[in-house]
């Protein structure tokens, strides 16, 4: 189920056939008089099939058309204004309204589109592993480095690469059995794809965008799809919503790993902290 029913048909609009398209931009301009329309009814209005209507409404992840106009009518109240970028001059509580939405949106969307088996397959591969490395840039490189931090803490040591000759040349040596996790949120960076290309038999690449048929998805052993949300136009909240599912996804691989072995888990956290805490300087 959508986090907000509105915002995920706008998201997905590019996705859609023609005539799916088509009935997606009538519900986005008309979401009170659909609540009144049957499927032959939405159908006519918006130039299509009533079987177009069922099968646009089971693609919003509905069980069919009935239940699509359930899920709709929780809707009835949002503010049209929320569903647009951000503008110069709005004020502080539209904003984080906006946001707000997005980020429920996102973790919502990326929490269904994050397949358990998947999921446990990575974690297995890590748990199996001698060695870790991980790759991003721009926004990815945060959460690479959201990754290291978080696994470093259980006593293991994932090398963070910053650079294509750097990665390249460490994956050349890197022990095996190992993974190779990259982070590309369209799955076409040039950089990554090249890294990619590069990892040896012997590593498991384990890849997390939201482009499950891109170019670096169909290189991977892995793949962790996120959904992040973002609006077609000059503005874009994608770098923000973006890094938020990526995180969420890290955060959820990090727990699923951590329960392998939680007790010996909860030592190695509990004493990090207790180092920290010892030899850091107290604050006054």
């Amino acid at each position: 189920m959508a986090a907000n029913m509105l915002l995920a048909i706008q998201e997905r609009l590019p996705d859609f056939s023609g005539a799916e398209r088509a009935v997606g931009k009538y519900v986005l301009a008309h979401p009170e008089k659909v609540l009144q329309m049957n499927t032959k009814a939405l159908a006519q209005a918006a130039g299509a099939s009533p079987a177009t209507v069922v099968r646009f409404a089971r693609r919003m992840g509905t069980a069919g058309y009935a239940d699509f106009k359930i899920q709709l009518s929780a809707e009835q109240h949002t503010d049209p204004l929320l569903l647009q970028e951000i503008t110069p001059h709005e004020d502080l509580a539209m904003m984080k309204d906006k946001l707000s939405l997005r980020i429920r949106q996102t973790l919502t969307d990326t929490n269904q589109s994050l397949a358990n088996d998947q999921v446990d397959a990575a974690v297995a591969q890590l748990a199996a592993s001698q060695s870790m490395s991980v790759y991003g840039i721009g926004a990815s490189l945060l959460a690479a480095t959201d990754f290291v931090q978080k696994f470093s803490r259980l006593g293991l040591a994932p090398f963070l690469g910053r650079d294509i000759d750097e990665v390249i040349a460490h994956l050349v040596n890197q022990p095996a059995p190992g993974v190779v996790v990259l982070i590309s949120n369209s799955g076409e960076n040039p950089n990554v794809v090249t890294i990619a290309k590069s990892v040896p038999a012997g590593l498991t690449t384990i890849v997390l965008t939201k482009a499950p048929k891109s170019t670096l998805a169909k290189m991977a052993d892995i793949v962790l799809v996120t959904q992040p949300t973002s609006i077609t136009g000059q503005m874009r909240t994608a770098a923000t919503t973006s890094l938020m599912a990526q995180l969420y996804a890290i955060d959820l691989v990090y727990y699923r790993y951590f329960q392998r072995r939680y007790k010996d888990h909860v030592q190695r956290i509990q004493t990090s902290f207790e180092t920290l805490h010892r030899v850091q300087p107290r604050r006054h």
